[in-house]
């Protein structure tokens, strides 16, 4: 304590931080609107243009809010480490405003305090134990065929010599159906021929809200005051998602009583609890009521649908671009898998390359460029003062392409994340990544994210050659995440 005041005492004044110069009121929100939003939609490379005027820690400030951007592995550790017991990462506007217009619980990605922690103590114990996580490998690879599947069908249908007309979509029905055969229990039925309704309702809403959140969230909370036409499509997205989830919460519900379970006796018999999915385990703990449940799931499907889809898209962008490596992973994924045989969370640990092929899609294409919490304490930032309650912001994407940090940052080398490897970079500092953040608000699908992407690039370089047919270079653009600037053109080619 008494080191840290010293530091604090000897530290430059937080007036001294540089940044850019903003107007009164709106600060330098102009910078992200104008030119028809070209920063607002690639927020990355405003962020790598002022660390090379302001370096590696700048202030800014959009509207009322100032916020101090850090880009050093060091930074980010003292941040990290000085979270705290109620990590605070500062407001998603658009999604908390909804809750509290219409009266909802807050879930564990923008619960706050003891609130948060509740939840995230139920949800926990299910979904960051790998044990857990690995019995649903069957049911990922059942999605994963089904996604192959549709695969064949939409080559034969769009008539692209291979390519299909629209992977990024193929890729969100993969992802949001594997998430919610975890969550749910049970299949919803994206892949069907037709889509079950529940299915495509379910979707097709999950895919509007993240878009209007994408559009919504760099801008003035207007909403928490005007209900315009926007926001009232807007909040129209969530209340069909709350209706669905809730009904497929009841059904569970409905379902175990059926089978003779009594919830309100089943936490007291821990063990029988341990052997249960997801939900009927949430159920049983009976320390959320159906509406927290609800926002929960809602917020964990909506982390787990953008996120994984895009990182495999940037990762068959990587393959299809670059052969040497597409032959190396299939030569490791081939040698360990035989006779049809499907991997799962024991054989995908014995493919160091495909692991490094996928961490080298998220360090050069992070689908979230930044990560921010608000301390509850004052903190010193590369020698500056920063008081508590400022909204800090830990850029990823400017370490991932720091020479300082990575050799060769702007070339995807796998081989750096495989300790054996000559090539290997395990020395660097563990904060210089973290693409699923840290400590107590460390992603809390982590493990499923990890293991859907294993299975579905092993399975995928199994069967088909990957040919990227796009002529020019892909760049990122901001949605809610950062997803490709153009369709990402794929075509799968049968192995023999």
């Amino acid at each position: 304590m008494h080191d840290d005041k010293e530091k604090i005492a000897n530290a430059k004044p937080y007036s001294q931080v540089p940044g850019p110069k903003g107007y009164p009121i709106i600060g330098t929100l102009l910078t992200f609107l104008k030119n028809n939003g070209y920063y607002r939609k690639r927020p990355h490379l405003l962020f790598h243009e002022y660390k090379k005027k302001y370096g590696p820690i700048y202030k800014d400030k959009f509207a009322n809010q100032e916020l101090i951007f850090i880009s050093t592995p060091a930074d980010v550790a003292a941040v990290f480490k000085a979270e705290g017991k109620y990590p605070d990462r500062g407001p998603n506007m658009p999604w908390i405003t909804y809750r509290e217009q219409r009266k909802k619980s807050k879930g564990v990605l923008i619960g706050e305090g003891e609130e948060w922690r509740k939840s995230r103590s139920v949800m926990d114990k299910k979904l960051l134990k790998m044990k857990d996580v690995g019995e649903y490998c069957e049911r990922m690879n059942q999605v994963i065929s089904d996604l192959i599947s549709f695969i064949k069908q939409k080559q034969i249908t769009d008539n692209l010599n291979g390519e299909l007309g629209n992977l990024q979509d193929a890729l969100y029905k993969w992802s949001f159906e594997t998430i919610n055969s975890v969550l749910f229990s049970k299949r919803l039925g994206s892949f069907n021929d037709p889509p079950t309704p529940i299915a495509e309702q379910f979707y097709n809403n999950v895919c509007d809200m993240m878009d209007a959140t994408g559009q919504l969230v760099f801008l003035p909370p207007y909403y928490k005051y005007i209900k315009t036409k926007r926001w009232k499509k807007y909040c129209s997205y969530w209340d069909t998602l709350f209706e669905i989830g809730g009904k497929l919460i009841q059904e569970e519900r409905n379902r175990l009583l059926s089978n003779g379970l009594d919830l309100s006796q089943m936490s007291e018999t821990g063990r029988r609890t341990e052997e249960m999915e997801f939900l009927p385990y949430v159920l049983s703990r009976g320390e959320l009521n159906d509406e927290e449940i609800a926002g929960n799931i809602i917020e964990l499907m909506m982390a787990g649908v953008d996120t994984s889809a895009n990182t495999i898209l940037w990762t068959l962008y990587i393959l299809g671009k670059n052969p040497d490596i597409q032959e190396k992973l299939y030569q490791e994924v081939s040698g360990i898998l035989k006779d049809g045989q499907f991997p799962d969370s024991q054989t995908v640990q014995k493919m160091p390359y495909l692991r490094g092929v996928i961490k080298e899609s998220q360090r050069l294409y992070p689908v979230l460029v930044a990560t921010a919490r608000i301390l509850d304490k004052d903190i010193v930032l590369s020698g500056y003062h920063v008081p508590a309650k400022t909204r800090i912001s830990a850029v990823m994407y400017l370490m991932a392409m720091d020479e300082s940090i990575f050799d060769e940052p702007t070339k995807i080398i796998p081989e750096r994340w495989i300790r054996s490897s000559p090539s290997s970079q395990h020395q660097r500092n563990p904060f210089s990544f973290i693409p699923f953040g840290f400590g107590p608000r460390m992603c809390i699908g982590r493990r499923i994210a990890e293991l859907e992407m294993e299975l579905l690039i092993a399975r995928l370089i199994l069967q088909f050659r990957i040919d990227c047919r796009n002529e020019t270079d892909v760049g990122m653009t901001f949605r809610f995440v950062v997803s490709p600037d153009q369709d990402i053109r794929i075509a799968f080619q049968q192995r023999v």
